[in-house]
């Protein structure tokens, strides 16, 4: 946002030392006390003031907005048979959408900062401990009375989710009030990333927000019967990312061709969508034209959990868009990102790294 000069003038002053008192200020500006309060008060509004002391923004976050849950993972060590008692391997993680990319983005060098909710419970603290090792936090609320949200999966042999229990009732504390309540926090970055836990009215007041202040805002697509908290109107969406079946319940269709999906999708107004379509590959409309991108082909042994490689495509998308890579070499960047986790059993790759995603696309593109 566009200072004025005296707003200019304030921050000068407080970068020289951050305790001055108001009045110091207003004698140094020749101006009121109550002048100076206003000023430092639009400074706070509009994310140059952090705190008291006067605590100065000198870090651009990456704002991630959205659903973090824990993970409860179930293997079976053989086929599943309803209606009995099936052996498995088990484990927990951290995970959530929102909180996943959050994880991912701070891998590649990103300053990030989560904004969700959690439960006043031994799971939401454990989940903030762990956040908070590699992110900001300071915008998470925990909520007395309330369940931390927790997402329980099934896996099967071959590492693909046989059925999925979420419990995210928590989430519809992330509604249009919330998102006002947290603006000021909002002010902090130029990219802001939501995912479609959070409630319809919300998204729709990130959206207004994004448009009229001139944030880069990424949706992600969460399941299909949480496309239903997606707005009708999408201007000001820099980037959208979904499946087919999430693209399928948004529109109410049983349409399975891609581009005849996308077209749906552009008709919304978002800048630049994708839509992936697991080992068939993704296609992607980068605001002038479409393009296609395949999936690269992981071993059935090499397999270990699919969980959370959407969440680290989109992560590894938004990370090239940040830095003005093009929508085509991001997409690229998704797809070795997406190979790296599922080989892995947590939701986050641990040894994700900008350089091993470089390093694992020149592979799979000499093949």
């Amino acid at each position: 946002m566009k200072l004025n000069e005296n707003e200019n003038k304030v921050l000068s002053i407080l970068k020289e030392d951050p305790y001055v008192s108001q009045q110091f200020i207003a004698d140094r500006l020749n101006l009121s006390r109550p002048a100076i309060a206003n000023l430092i008060s639009g400074l706070q509004d509009k994310g140059y003031i952090l705190g008291k002391p006067y605590v100065l923004k000198t870090e651009e976050y990456v704002t991630c907005i959205g659903g973090a849950n824990m993970d409860y993972a179930f293997r079976l060590e053989e086929d599943m048979i309803l209606g009995t008692s099936n052996p498995v391997y088990s484990f927990t993680s951290y995970g959530g959408v929102i909180r996943n990319v959050a994880d991912n983005l701070s891998r590649l060098n990103h300053a990030v900062s989560l904004m969700t909710v959690l439960g006043d419970d031994s799971a939401g603290e454990d989940l903030l401990n762990y956040s908070k090792k590699i992110m900001e936090v300071f915008a998470c609320d925990k909520l007395p009375h309330e369940t931390t949200g927790g997402y329980y999966a099934v896996i099967g042999e071959d590492g693909n989710m046989k059925v999925g229990f979420a419990d995210m009732s928590i989430n519809r504390h992330m509604n249009r009030n919330w998102i006002l309540e947290h603006r000021r926090h909002l002010n902090l970055s130029t990219w802001l990333i939501a995912d479609m836990n959070m409630t319809k009215d919300a998204l729709e007041a990130l959206i207004e927000y994004a448009e009229t202040d001139h944030k880069k805002l990424a949706i992600i697509g969460v399941s299909g019967p949480k496309m239903k908290h997606l707005p009708d109107e999408l201007n000001g969406v820099e980037i959208l990312i979904c499946n087919l079946d999430e693209s399928q319940s948004y529109f109410k269709t049983e349409e399975e061709n891609l581009e005849t999906l996308m077209n749906m999708w552009i008709g919304k107004g978002p800048k630049q969508v994708i839509i992936t379509n697991g080992k068939k590959g993704s296609i992607y409309y980068d605001g002038h034209q479409i393009g296609y991108q395949k999936a690269y082909v992981v071993k059935d042994e090499n397999v270990v959990d699919v969980t959370g490689a959407g969440d680290a495509f989109s992560s590894a998308v938004i990370h090239g868009l940040i830095n003005q890579e093009p929508l085509g070499k991001s997409v690229k960047y998704g797809a070795v990102s997406a190979c790296l986790t599922i080989q892995t059993k947590q939701a986050v790759n641990p040894k994700l790294s900008i350089n091993l995603i470089k390093k694992e696309l020149k592979k799979y593109e000499n093949v």
